[in-house]
């Protein structure tokens, strides 16, 4: 028979993941692509016991990378557009890691920032979109697309940040 502590270690850790799971379900179906929000959290081992700055920090990693992507894929294209691509998915990149920064905070005004940075993040990928029109190859057009998406994720989960704070402080 197991023992009371073993129980209550095994209680608890699937409470953890409840709770996680939870917040992961509060979450997605608000944003602009839910099946990304799902696949891209529940995938990610951490977001398991992870509260809203965790999965800010999540998704902002996994937008990182999706910016990776696009300027891999803006690369291989080529020209001047190309180039424009590459170079304003940099400054996304650089934004998303102030986010990073913001998210060490706890301050009210760190949900703000994080919307604000993460609208110029979005801005600035999107720039690869206006650059091609209607001649935007397939591939950059679903990376960019899919960037953007993930940051409406960041940019959900720090609104709540803010929410979170005001009622915290109404609470104290």
């Amino acid at each position: 028979m197991a023992s009371p502590f073993i129980s209550a270690i095994f209680f608890l850790s699937l409470l953890c993941i409840c709770q996680a799971d939870d917040l992961i379900s509060r979450i997605c179906p608000k944003t602009t692509n839910p099946p990304l929000c799902f696949q891209t959290l529940r995938s990610d081992p951490r977001a398991g016991g992870a509260d809203l700055r965790g999965l800010a920090k999540i998704i902002i990693e996994k937008s990182i990378n999706a910016v990776q992507d696009v300027i891999a894929n803006a690369k291989s294209i080529g020209g001047e557009k190309a180039n424009t691509c590459v170079e304003t998915s940099r400054v996304a990149i650089d934004e998303l890691n102030q986010c990073v920064g913001y998210l060490n905070e706890t301050s009210r005004a760190t949900g703000s920032e994080i919307v604000a940075i993460s609208w110029d993040a979005i801005r600035n990928v999107a720039t690869c979109d206006h650059e091609f029109g209607s001649d935007e190859p397939p591939k950059l057009k679903t990376a960019s697309q899919k960037v953007q998406d993930l940051i409406n994720v960041l940019i959900f989960i720090a609104n709540n940040l803010i929410t979170e704070r005001e009622i915290k402080s109404h609470v104290n």
